[in-house]
């Protein structure tokens, strides 16, 4: 009978590192947060830089001038400041803001023309969630996409996971 018999030097240590990595790997939560606090830094060095946004293609300039307008997409900066993650299981990382006007602003669209604006300036709560007064019932608001990874952001966020397995 022919045979060949394979000797592999170091088989525990490998065994070992792969133990190792199975255990990190079954609990993202740690790099998840770290993604997180990394995505939500890189959206509001977005917003101090008036844009881009993530795929690169510039916000469109307003129409109207505001006196308080700092740059496109901050008068106040209460979007930029409240951009937030949340860490969901151990293998997700959400990212989003809870500002009403956010969604409009990322996916552009009609503003209310339906809702008519209450004489006592009050939110007025509807189906389609609650509005605030609105300035220019029926307005064309442009997409201005501040949530998202550029290729930059996505080859951090790269880097970042690779180091945390290869960590030991």
């Amino acid at each position: 009978m022919s045979e060949i018999i394979l000797k592999i030097d170091g088989a525990e240590a490998l065994q070992k590192s792969l133990r190792e990595l199975m255990t990190r790997m079954s609990n993202m939560s740690p790099i998840m947060k770290a993604i997180g606090d990394r995505v939500v830094e890189q959206t509001r060095r977005r917003f101090e830089a008036g844009g881009p946004a993530p795929d690169g293609s510039g916000w469109k300039t307003p129409k109207t001038a505001n006196p308080k307008r700092i740059r496109t997409l901050t008068v106040s900066g209460h979007l930029r400041d409240n951009v937030h993650f949340q860490v969901s299981g151990k293998n997700t990382v959400i990212i989003g803001s809870n500002k009403e006007y956010a969604r409009i602003h990322q996916l552009g669209g009609r503003t209310a023309a339906h809702i008519i604006r209450p004489r006592n300036k009050q939110a007025l709560k509807t189906p389609y969630g609650v509005f605030k007064k609105v300035n220019h019932p029926g307005s064309v608001i442009p997409a201005r996409p501040f949530l998202g990874l550029s290729e930059a952001n996505t080859r951090d966020i790269t880097d970042m996971i690779n180091e945390y397995i290869a960590a030991r």
